[in-house]
């Protein structure tokens, strides 16, 4: 009866684990179904968006190719002014071009191709070429200006585009502009796409030759030639047909208005060598999981004894000092399971307990250090400095020890721990913090102050005034002028107001800036990332007066009739 039990059993075992093959069996096939379905679709994916990709950029330069053509030929005189430049010499063209530099119709040929590679990073090359003159234009971003040479104009294998000038009149042609672009961003957003590693991309002008080739990490550069050349023949010249490129690819081919020909390619046999490698990865993780189910299965009905005499092991190591041991935690659920669980618990909390402890003790020991060192390192400073003004004294340099004493004046105000100060010394901070400006940028910056001596002594938060300066700095002002100017005032108005201001003529904001400021003030949400830093002082500031002097203090933000930005302060003072 007892073999039987155990025959029984065992017969029991035998028919789960074919049913556990075969379950894993069939979701393998599902997957490896649908894995190979959804890489077909991400191929003809990638497929079309590598078209979609390079149509829009050849589009792109091709419009700019014809636009920048079109603008230096588009009249008689233009026709006229770029004859000069290849007529006469450049120091005559440069005369000449400031005799007609008021003209309407009037460009400088330098200034012109300056302006383009300026307003496109990717232009590598820009190329003219008459057919009554030897010479040929050349600027590249090495000189940008331009200058002519009897060199023939090389464009092989690049990235290219042309716009032929021709005579209205007898429609004659009478020169080209070429315009060559650097291919590296466009690669690399193809190389970006979810199935790059085996596509290839070529870029056939409107005469069938390539001007620009993609190839996928894992296609061979032998492999890239043989393709394109099968591309040139096929799409181009056409002296073969679609046959072959048929047999031995899954291909894209896109027709642009110009005639230019776009052929997306991915290699046959390397999609079907990717979708039978996946199925065998499939394959092996199906094997690899029955074989754990099965081999814990089989496993589990032994390891209960051998779980019990590990656990009373890890137990022993605890008692004897070693807290990092933990139980091995069975898989089924039982009384051993909740006694491993429990006590591996019960470790962890004694050991986060042992490491808080230990951390606290660090932090402390850490924060005393820091504590001794803050109260040697502005001594050290402030001592170095005064040694530095002193050195200045000697040597005769007044600005330079006035400019020494106006950052130590800083320093110690920065270093000072006080939440608190008074106006007049908020004041001064800004002052010698103004002066700093004005030694950087000489004759560029003026400042004026309006104290109401009755508010000389009134106590407020520090650095109340300091980052509504710092912000003109920062954003306002206009280091090209030289008369730059801010202003502080104070003033003492009805029902013990106090009213503070900070005017600048700097470069102001916009409306929506303006607006977007004002809420991030006010504490709403909303305002984009490159303001963030402008109002997180403003935002300080407020909250700051407002904690010290109440909630009805108040911070406003004005454009002002001279161009520039004025903040105001109001509060009132305690009665």
């Amino acid at each position: 009866m007892k073999w039987r039990r155990k025959y029984n059993f065992l017969q029991l075992m035998v028919y789960y684990a074919i049913l556990l093959s075969v379950v894993i069996g069939l979701f393998t096939i599902y997957m490896a179904t649908s894995t190979t379905v959804a890489n077909n679709r991400a191929i003809n994916g990638s497929l079309t968006n590598a078209l979609d990709k390079v149509g829009d950029q050849v589009t792109a330069n091709d419009r700019e190719v014809r636009e920048i053509g079109q603008h230096l030929t588009g009249t008689n005189n233009q026709v006229d002014n770029l004859y000069k430049y290849f007529e006469l010499s450049p120091a005559n063209y440069l005369s000449y071009s400031q005799n007609n530099a008021y003209s309407d119709v009037f460009y400088y040929l330098p200034t012109e191709t300056l302006q383009a590679f300026t307003g496109n990073n990717d232009i590598r090359k820009i190329m003219i070429s008459m057919s009554d003159y030897d010479k040929n234009f050349v600027a590249t971003r090495q000189h940008p200006g331009g200058y002519k040479t009897t060199k023939a104009l090389d464009l092989t294998d690049q990235f290219s585009f042309n716009y032929t000038f021709v005579n209205n009149a007898n429609l004659k042609n009478y020169g080209t502009l070429y315009m060559v672009y650097q291919t590296s961003a466009l690669t690399a957003s193809l190389k970006k796409l979810s199935q790059a590693n085996n596509l290839q991309l070529v870029v056939l002008s409107s005469a069938g030759i390539p001007v620009y080739q993609f190839r996928g990490p894992k296609i061979t550069a032998k492999q890239a030639t043989a393709t394109t050349q099968l591309v040139r023949q096929t799409f181009g010249s056409q002296e073969k047909s679609n046959e072959q490129v048929d047999q031995t690819y899954r291909y894209r081919v896109s027709e642009l208005a110009n005639g230019e020909k776009i052929v997306a390619l991915v290699n046959k046999t390397a999609i079907r060598r990717t979708h039978l490698w996946r199925n065998v990865i499939f394959l092996g993780e199906a094997l690899l999981i029955d074989g754990i189910l099965l081999g814990g299965l089989w496993m589990t009905f032994r390891s209960y004894r051998l779980q019990l005499q590990g656990m009373i092991r890890s137990m022993t190591l605890v008692g004897t000092g070693d807290l990092d041991e933990r139980l091995q935690i069975p898989n089924q659920s039982g009384d051993l399971k909740t006694l491993a669980t429990g006590i591996n618990q019960m470790l962890d909390e004694i050991n986060h307990y042992i490491y808080q402890i230990y951390q606290l003790q660090i932090e402390q020991q850490a924060a005393n250090m820091k504590a001794l060192q803050s109260q040697i390192q502005p001594h050290f400073l402030y001592n170095t400095l005064e040694y530095i003004r002193m050195y200045a004294v000697a040597e005769d340099e007044p600005e330079l020890a006035e400019v020494v004493y106006a950052f130590a004046a800083l320093l110690r105000n920065n270093t000072d721990q006080s939440p608190t100060t008074t106006l007049a010394k908020e004041v001064e901070f800004v002052e010698k913090y103004i002066y700093l400006y004005q030694m950087r940028f000489p004759d560029q910056i003026a400042y004026g102050v309006q104290i109401d001596p009755r508010l000389a002594s009134l106590e407020l938060p520090k650095f109340s005034l300091q980052p509504l300066v710092e912000n003109y700095f920062a954003h306002g002002i206009d280091y090209l002028r030289m008369d730059n100017a801010i202003s502080l005032k104070a003033q003492l108005i009805a029902d013990h107001t106090v009213y503070l201001e900070v005017r600048d003529n700097g470069k102001g904001m916009d409306e929506a800036t303006l607006a977007a400021v004002r809420a991030k003030v006010r504490g709403e949400a909303g305002l984009v990332a490159k303001q963030q830093h402008t109002t997180i002082g403003l935002r300080n500031v407020i909250e700051r007066l407002q904690g010290y002097f109440g909630p009805a203090s108040q911070l406003m933000i004005e454009q002002n009739e001279l161009g520039g930005v004025t903040v105001s302060l109001r509060f009132k003072l305690p009665q």
